[in-house]
């Protein structure tokens, strides 16, 4: 069975944007041609990926399943692709770049494609983490550059907001709730599966209980999203996740995503100030990741909808932990 990296890459974007159109922006392609890929990949795996209906392109059964594996796939490739460059151009400059989401969420596939270009003497490697220990790899000087959700402000950082992640509320599956209380007292009330304190979506919980968040009922502790959908889908309370994690796990009828409790978190490029003016190479390449994420006067969010550059909709939008 021969499948080409290329597909895979549609098959995710489609997934992601559940629409052809929008997949093939990402990919700087046609509808056509990313349509053609998804057939050739459905063919060589005897299976249907998707459903055409009304709300978009909407994975099988079989396209829930294979998907996290796809991410992995690509995500590996691109861990293998900066680590060869790294050994083969031991002379190269070689920047150091922590990841905080798949790879494909950060545009990480067009930012190494841009560097290419640009930077032929770098040498890019990328190490997955999260956004709490990507800053601070960062300020200890173990990262030139790193993504990050929220986070404080430092003297000592350049911290560029490049869009946002959604984040919304999930629940068990079996849980019998038709939507969120609004009371705070009763949000509290529910069991919880709790970030990690370094985890910037603490504060949208403290924000949302407000005096209550004290004395919520907290069941477990997740200190990465992957295990907060497990402890939910096991049934024992309620998370929050990025929204695309979130559809994903509810289109495998894993879990129950409330998407009016969604709140947008910023994304950030973070360097060490001292760094950047030394090394010109890091320079050129926070211009270049900021190029990928520009869109005229607005900001594409991780997830793919475009939201004005400030928010002033109905959405919490946490800044600054």
């Amino acid at each position: 069975m021969n499948i080409q990296i290329e597909k895979l890459r549609s098959f995710v974007l489609i997934a992601e944007e559940k629409n052809l159109t929008r997949a093939a922006e990402r990919r700087f392609s046609t509808p056509a041609a990313v349509s053609a890929q998804l057939k050739q990949l459905e063919d060589t795996l005897s299976l249907q990926l998707f459903e055409r209906t009304s709300k978009g392109m909407l994975l099988t059964d079989a396209g829930c399943k294979l998907l996290p594996m796809a991410y992995r796939v690509l995500g590996n490739l691109a861990e293998l692709e900066t680590t060869a460059r790294a050994i083969a151009g031991q002379a190269k400059t070689r920047l150091l770049l922590g990841l905080n989401a798949l790879p494909e969420l950060l545009r990480i596939e067009s930012v190494l494609e841009a560097s290419g270009e640009e930077l032929p003497d770098v040498s890019l490697v990328v190490k997955s983490s999260n956004s709490a220990d990507n800053q601070i790899d960062v300020l200890a000087g173990q990262l030139d550059a790193g993504f990050v959700y929220g986070g404080r402000d430092h003297e000592d950082l350049v911290r560029t907001e490049l869009g946002y992640i959604n984040v919304v509320t999930i629940a068990p599956a079996r849980m019998s709730l038709p939507t969120l209380p609004e009371a705070p007292r009763e949000l509290a009330y529910l069991p919880w599966i709790t970030p990690s304190p370094e985890c910037p979506y603490i504060e949208l919980m403290r924000k949302t209980m407000g005096v209550h968040y004290g004395a919520m009922n907290s069941v477990a502790s997740s200190d990465e999203e992957y295990s907060t959908i497990a402890m939910v889908k096991a049934g024992l309370g309620l998370g929050l996740v990025e929204e695309h994690l979130a559809e994903m796990a509810a289109a495998r009828g894993d879990v129950t995503v409330f998407p009016e409790s969604g709140a947008r978190v910023p994304l950030f490029l973070v360097m060490r100030k001292d760094r950047r003016k030394a090394l010109a190479e890091l320079e050129v390449f926070a211009q270049l990741v900021e190029d990928q994420w520009a869109c005229g006067d607005q900001r594409r969010d991780v997830a793919g909808d475009v939201a004005p550059a400030t928010a002033t909709d109905s959405m919490s939008v946490i800044r600054s932990f």
